[in-house]
């Protein structure tokens, strides 16, 4: 799950409908309280990581999609995802590409991607 959603995060920064940068996508939207692209972000609560096995598991995942070693090929296209225990508006209109443990990922055709 958490290798799928990085790989939505790069997916993103290489959009040219999304900031160009991880910390642009990830942080995109966070003036909004619970509006923003990834809840962390915009929930209110501290982001100070706690340094254990889950922070430091993240860390090799994020490292490992950044070097481009570990992408998912289902993936390729997709920007959006949501937890499978809600029903976002948005995802009524896109195509839906494959559920990874509790998400569920998306891809939107009507967006033109940079060449």
């Amino acid at each position: 799950g958490q290798m799928a959603v990085a790989n939505v995060v790069m997916n993103r920064v290489k959009s040219r409908h999304y900031p160009g940068s991880i910390c642009g996508v990830v942080f995109q939207g966070q003036e909004r309280r619970h509006k923003c692209q990834f809840s962390f972000a915009c929930d209110g609560k501290t982001d100070r990581p706690i340094k254990n096995k889950h922070w430091r598991q993240a860390e090799r995942i994020a490292e490992q999609v950044m070097k481009g070693r570990k992408r998912i090929r289902a993936l390729s296209n997709t920007l959006h995802y949501h937890a499978d225990y809600v029903r976002p508006h948005w995802s009524r209109k896109m195509d839906r590409i494959k559920k990874i443990g509790r998400h569920i990922f998306f891809h939107d055709k009507s967006l033109k991607e940079k060449g």
